[in-house]
């Protein structure tokens, strides 16, 4: 791994030799195979391939953001995917992380938050809805209603602003325990089966906007979008590093209300000590390619990504090889 990293920076460092004529063959590490990061690696290598003809950028599955960014700090793997709140944690040091870590950068954004990739869905029963007279998520707390809602994983980015937008809102997990309701930690596929089964109220539910797992898991449970406080969800996005992203009354024809949301954005993060030569070509491959990237990457990609997304900032500073390609575009 580390040859081919060290080889592609000595290939940008040789004096004389035109950028099309480099070849590069690096790593990206990312999360499970089949899904939006997957894809992203699907394009990033379609883009860097066209922009220096034979170059490949091999995908690396890995458990996601917050297992790549220390990959990219220990010079494991030049390129990881992260989220935003990944790389806050990370930068500050806080859990999982024992310390901050300082050496990574960012080195392009393909997603912002308002891209809807990574929303976090307060998904309701109508039946306890009903029952208790639920109308907000304020309505849950007021009421103390024995809610049993599923939150992802510990140390997934998705559970971690799924816990703290719960705890902002007064509901934590002892709170919700007194009133004889429960917290379930599970990845986003069992909780859909949870609430297909009965076994829980509510998915708190971080997935991009309508995907098809959330059909899947409304089918046949009539089910309501619980609103977010607005306030409430500035405050918990901002300190992740995310924004508030409403969803539309309508956009979800099982549940017509609109509903205040958070979405994270996601990055590539690279170790500081890359060379800022290769930080600069594999930038100007994404952005003089964008198009490539984005026909060969998500769909929703397509939808979304500019030149000017590709150069939002993050909680991190941009690589200085990023940084000049972005300058000399006018994008920073």
């Amino acid at each position: 791994m580390r040859k081919s990293v060290f080889a592609a920076v000595a290939a940008v460092a040789l004096a004389g030799v035109p950028a099309h004529a480099q070849t590069y063959n690096l790593t990206l590490s990312g999360a499970s195979p089949g899904g939006l990061w997957s894809a992203i690696g699907t394009g990033l290598d379609a883009a860097i391939a066209k922009q220096y003809n034979g170059s490949t950028v091999t995908y690396q599955t890995s458990s996601g953001g917050l297992a790549n960014i220390p990959l990219v700090s220990q010079g494991k793997v030049p390129m990881g995917l992260a989220t935003d709140s990944d790389l806050k944690a990370a930068v500050n040091g806080t859990d999982p992380f024992k310390s901050p870590i300082a050496n990574v950068r960012v080195l392009a954004r393909v997603y912002s938050p308002e891209s809807r990739f990574q929303m976090t869905h307060l998904i309701l029963s109508k039946s306890f809805a009903d029952k208790h007279g639920i109308k907000s998520f304020t309505d849950i707390v007021s009421k103390k209603a024995p809610l049993r809602v599923a939150i992802n994983r510990r140390g997934n980015s998705d559970g971690d602003v799924s816990e703290a937008l719960m705890t902002a809102m007064g509901a934590t997990q002892k709170a919700i325990e007194g009133w004889g309701g429960q917290v379930v930690r599970a990845a986003s596929k069992e909780q859909a089966s949870l609430f297909q089964d009965r076994r829980i109220d509510m998915m708190n539910y971080g997935i991009a906007f309508n995907h098809p797992s959330i059909q899947e898991a409304v089918k046949g449970v009539d089910s309501v979008l619980v609103d977010i406080p607005a306030d409430v969800a500035a405050k918990v996005a901002a300190n992740f590093g995310g924004g508030p992203c409403p969803i539309k009354a309508g956009e979800y024809p099982w549940s017509p209300a609109a509903a205040n949301a958070i979405c994270v954005g996601g990055i590539i993060v690279v170790n500081e000590t890359m060379d800022p030569a290769l930080a600069y070509n594999l930038t100007k491959a994404l952005g003089d390619q964008l198009e490539e990237f984005k026909e060969k990457s998500h769909r929703s990609i397509k939808q979304t990504m500019t030149p000017k997304v590709l150069a939002t900032k993050s909680v991190a500073p941009f690589h200085p090889g990023a940084e000049k390609y972005y300058r000399e575009k006018g994008l920073l």
